[in-house]
């Protein structure tokens, strides 16, 4: 994912965090991210109950969270959304494919959608 988005011109900082519980660590660091790439199928925490306690998080209720999963199951779809989910995709088939996603996504957040103001730090 990292390559995918270095290909696709960010230079920015990007964290990658391994499991559930070093996403919930860094939601209480208070830094809000400008977008979240987040996988269903995370430990402890599956994604879906990552996804919800995102949402509540005040300085991340609005960060734009898409969904990349294996699963093309009608179920998780929905769930997604119901949790908050901005977009749900179905991770590609090949690397390549995978880095057009990655720029396309990259591109549309970074430089197409209108986003509101990031929360100040501490939530004021």
């Amino acid at each position: 994912m990292v390559e995918g988005l270095r290909r696709a011109g960010l230079s920015e900082a990007v964290t990658v965090v391994e499991d559930s519980e070093q996403a919930l660590d860094q939601l209480s660091s208070q830094i809000s991210p400008d977008l979240i790439f987040l996988d269903l199928n995370l430990t402890p925490m599956s994604g879906l109950d990552l996804l919800g306690r995102i949402r509540v998080h005040p300085h991340c209720a609005t960060v734009p969270v898409i969904i990349i999963s294996g699963s093309q199951n009608r179920d998780d779809v929905r769930k997604a959304y119901e949790f908050g989910a901005n977009c749900y995709i179905t991770k590609p088939s090949s690397l390549d494919e995978f880095f057009t996603f990655m720029k396309i996504s990259y591109d549309f957040w970074s430089s197409v959608a209108t986003l509101p103001p990031r929360p100040a730090v501490g939530g004021n």
